[in-house]
Formats: structure tokens, C-alpha cells, sequence
């Protein structure tokens, strides 16, 4: 069978079983409060994905599996994701950054599920996402090379890390900051699924990675957005609470 007929089989075949499962899931009436949602992962999403992960964290509870080990294994998962962009292997690459983007769940949601959340494992967690994000926009920049998408790339990496920074200043200030189009969940869904689909069209279509390119550029534009959302929702906040005070 053909490369890219396979792979857009073998797609298919995931986002029908996403489909199905999803409309089942729905179908049950799951009560949705206590999960919290963005404008593009919405508390549905989110819940139901939650709930396919449930096997795999009673899976690693039983086995006696650390969330600082998963927290590890998404940096190894990261680590492989940049060499698969280096290498032009995109529809791969892009399959690896939702499985380690899912292994960043997994970890948090594990420890609150065996009473081993901690300060220094939430620590590492953050450390370790930074990490992530950086290694895999360095296989993007090996990927492209040079020219204007390095730029893009860059300026993505930018936006990425000031959402993360905004935030966690905001939260060393005691200061709210939960807002933004594309917080991380969202940065790893768009970037998985576009190296997928980018993957599949190229292969189908020829040419360049145009799906992957125009991503990632707006991914750069959009996540800096976000930052600048963050930093004037807290400096209002932090201007009124003076103001009060």
C-alpha cells in the first residue's frame, strides 16, 4: 500500500474511533463541573479524554510507576519528537507530541491519584515542560533550516515561553492568570495534529509542508498574543489590588 494511503487509512481510522468514542461518551451524561475548559478544548474534550487515560494511570499505579518517571519519560518523548522534525519525519514527529503531551497529563494526574503530589515534583513538572517545548521547536529549526520560518520559529519559541513565564510570575505574586487563547494543551494539540495532517496532504498532494509552515506562523502570532492577554490581565489585577490596598 501507498505511504500516504496508509497513513491517511490509519488516520481515519484514530479520528473515527475519537468520533464514536466521543458521541458514546457524551451519550452518558457525564457531569462536567468540576473539569475546566478553554475556547478550543472545551470541558467535553477534556473529560473525555481524561477518562481514556484512566486505564493507564491504574495501569502505572499498580505497577508502582513514579510521576517524576512519567514526568522523565515525556522528556525522553519530547527528546525523540525534535530528532523525528530533524529528520523530516513529520507525520511521526507529529504523533510523538501529543503522546508527550499526554504523558504531561498522565504525570500530574497520577500523583493527586496516589497522594504523591508534591511542591518538588510540581517543580520539576515545569521545569521539564519548558524543556520540552524548546527541544521541539529545535527539531522544527533543523527541520527548516534557514530562511524565514527559523524566524517564525523562534518568535513561537518566544511566545511559548512568555505564556509559561507570565503566568507563573503572576502565581509568584499571588496574582490569577488562567486566561489566553493558546495556553500549552492547546499549543501540543494544533502542532500534533497539523504535522499530521501536513504530513498526510504532502504526501498525497507533493510539495512543501505549507499546513505545517502556516501553523506554526500562526502559532507564533497567536501564542504571543496570549502573553500579552496575560500580562494586561494581571497587571490590571495587580493595579487594582494596590489601588485597594
Amino acid at each position: 500500500m501507498d505511504r500516504s494511503l496508509f497513513a491517511f487509512f490509519n488516520l481515519s481510522l484514530i479520528f473515527g474511533a475519537a468520533f464514536i468514542g466521543m458521541r458514546l461518551y457524551m451519550a452518558s451524561n457525564p457531569d462536567l463541573g468540576q473539569v475546566r475548559g478553554s475556547r478550543l478544548l472545551g470541558p467535553s474534550v477534556r473529560a473525555w479524554y481524561f477518562t481514556n487515560l484512566d486505564p493507564f494511570e491504574a495501569l502505572f499505579e499498580r505497577w508502582g510507576v513514579s510521576p517524576s518517571a512519567i514526568t522523565i519519560a515525556q522528556l525522553i518523548g519530547s527528546v525523540i519528537c525534535a530528532i523525528a522534525f530533524a529528520c523530516g519525519l513529520i507525520y511521526t514527529a507529529g504523533f510523538m507530541v501529543l503522546a508527550s503531551g499526554t504523558l504531561d497529563i498522565i504525570d500530574g494526574r497520577l500523583a493527586r491519584r496516589t497522594g504523591g503530589a508534591s511542591d518538588a515534583g510540581a517543580y520539576l513538572d515545569s521545569v521539564v515542560d519548558r524543556y520540552c517545548e524548546f527541544i521541539v521547536f529545535l527539531g522544527l529549526m533543523v527541520y527548516f533550516e534557514s530562511g524565514w520560518m527559523v524566524w517564525a520559529i523562534l518568535f513561537g519559541m518566544l511566545g511559548g515561553m512568555m505564556v509559561s513565564y507570565t503566568r507563573a510570575r503572576a502565581e509568584g505574586l499571588g496574582q490569577d492568570c488562567s486566561v489566553g487563547m493558546l495556553q500549552r494543551p492547546e499549543r501540543i494539540v494544533i502542532l500534533g495534529f497539523a504535522s499530521i495532517f501536513s504530513s498526510v496532504v504532502t504526501h498525497m498532494f507533493g510539495g512543501d509542508q505549507f499546513l505545517l509552515e502556516l501553523v506554526i506562523v500562526l502559532l507564533a502570532v497567536f501564542t504571543n498574543i496570549t502573553a500579552l492577554q496575560r500580562f494586561f490581565h494581571v497587571h490590571r489585577g495587580l493595579r487594582e489590588r494596590g489601588a485597594d490596598g
